[in-house]
């Protein structure tokens, strides 16, 4: 794990979670900047920007490529944010942009990494250069194989410890209203018994 730069990797279950962020006990998040770690935008159409070309993350791939070019501010979003890359770049060329995180001279404190959960399998050789992790899952969302794949990714890779692991973070959206709310939380933590480290919600 790096001893530079803190980063912080949320994994989440729906893109509207990039409006709910102040929620999610996230320590000086006006200091930091967000990145979206995904081939394709998943956020994007959140503020219509998916037709538009962009570097994302992969411009730190050039010698001259800084965080400051890279991301921009967006309404509701409580720091600048880095959408992922227009066109597409590879698996390997996003890990190895990561792997830049660390140490990338920037005037930002911290890094917060926002990775969808069915997504996750692709970025494992990123992780290593996390120093936190955490979920943040929308009750409308019904948990099923994908919540399983990425709790067994993370107790299997070793990834997660009572030190780094930042909590899963349970809400709901506004726009997204539930009337069996009670019933998807506990089917939810039902489903994360079998993994003691993650069980714990916020």
């Amino acid at each position: 794990m790096s001893e530079h730069r803190p980063i912080h990797c949320l994994f989440y279950s729906h893109v509207w979670a990039i409006h709910m962020l102040k929620q999610f006990g996230l320590e000086n998040l006006e200091k930091q900047v967000i990145i979206e770690l995904a081939q394709n935008s998943n956020l994007a159409p959140v503020f219509a920007e998916q037709a538009k070309p962009r570097y994302g993350l992969s411009g730190l791939l050039h010698l001259a490529g800084r965080l400051e070019q890279l991301s921009k501010p967006f309404k509701y979003v409580p720091a600048p944010l880095v959408l992922a890359p227009r066109p597409e770049i590879s698996v390997a060329a996003l890990n190895c942009a990561v792997a830049l995180l660390p140490t990338t001279p920037t005037q930002y404190a911290g890094i917060v990494l926002l990775v969808h959960i069915e997504e996750a399998a692709h970025f494992v050789s990123s992780y290593a250069h996390v120093t936190r992790f955490s979920l943040a899952w929308d009750l409308a969302d019904v948990p099923g194989s994908k919540l399983v794949e990425l709790a067994d990714l993370l107790v299997k890779e070793q990834l997660i410890s009572e030190e780094n692991w930042g909590g899963i973070h349970l809400y709901s959206h506004p726009n997204r209203k539930l009337e069996d709310a009670a019933q998807r939380d506990a089917d939810f933590k039902a489903i994360l018994q079998e993994y003691p480290l993650l069980s714990g919600a916020h």
